[in-house]
């Protein structure tokens, strides 16, 4: 009887078959590395062309909405030399360098590819000048935001009163003198045409007394206490209108308004003649 043949001899042509495909998976395993290496080096050296590259190199900056604040301001604080390369700048930490500039409400910067920076900025608007051992700006919320020099805002009201207050850039001035300046700065804008802003030297603020008014000539205290501003002021035009009429107005040295529907009117006035 002849013998069965072995069915689990293994087959010469598939092991030969499966060692050349090891044998390429391995080489294409050693091969990746390398490849790997080149591809890198070609990335690197397209990058550092482009940096050095004309393509993306800063040509201009443009800014909107100055209006105090000095464009020479906006580009220190940036701090961003000209030919600078745009995708090597940080431009979330250029744009925090403007939150310094104490006159801006708000800022943003972004990149105008290829060549151009673009900066808009909102200005705080002044409201009045506090002095408190300091001239210090403010605004029409309260907040004080920057120091100034005498008379370099001859268009703003000066606002007296907070010596020894302690307030500060930062600070806010306290609601009840903010609230009164408001309605004081409301009632003036009527009064324009015959008592504009330029013949009152300051508006000082006095915690038992209200609001006095200084004018710039003479100095004459025109007292107006706590409210009513507006019906105060027209009864301050019929006054000086009278005074005028009789020639008395130089002798004039104090004005209160604080009372209902009169005014007190101090002076050196010529003694009354008799007949």
């Amino acid at each position: 009887m002849r013998k069965k043949s072995n069915r689990y001899i293994p087959d010469r042509k598939a092991q030969v078959r499966r060692w050349v495909r090891r044998i390429k998976t391995a080489f294409a395993l050693l091969m990746v590395p390398p490849a790997l290496l080149i591809f890198s080096a070609v990335l690197a050296r397209a990058y550092h062309a482009l940096l050095d590259g004309p393509w993306f190199r800063l040509e201009e900056v443009e800014i909107s909405g100055l209006k105090t604040v000095e464009r020479g301001e906006i580009l220190n604080a940036l701090g961003i030399p000209r030919n600078a390369s745009l995708l090597t700048m940080d431009i979330s930490e250029r744009a925090k360098a403007l939150n310094a500039i104490p006159w801006l409400l708000a800022s943003s910067v972004k990149v105008d590819w290829p060549h151009r920076v673009m900066v808009e900025v909102t200005e705080r608007e002044p409201f009045a000048v506090v002095f408190a051992d300091r001239f210090l700006v403010m605004d029409a919320d309260g907040g004080l935001f920057a120091e100034t020099a005498p008379n370099e805002h001859p268009s703003l009201p000066l606002v007296t009163g907070f010596s020894g207050s302690g307030l500060k850039v930062g600070d806010r001035l306290p609601a009840e003198p903010l609230e009164g300046v408001k309605r004081l700065m409301a009632a003036l804008a009527a009064t324009r045409g015959w008592f504009p802003l330029n013949q009152i030297s300051e508006c000082r603020w006095h915690n038992e007394e209200g609001i006095i008014l200084y004018t710039t000539v003479k100095a004459i205290p025109i007292e107006l206490g706590w409210e009513d501003y507006e019906l105060k002021l027209g009864r301050l035009q019929k006054v000086l209108g009278h005074l005028s009429q009789r020639q008395l107005l130089e002798g004039v040295t104090r004005i209160d308004l604080d009372y209902p529907n009169r005014a007190f009117v101090s002076g050196d006035f010529p003694a009354p003649k008799g007949i």
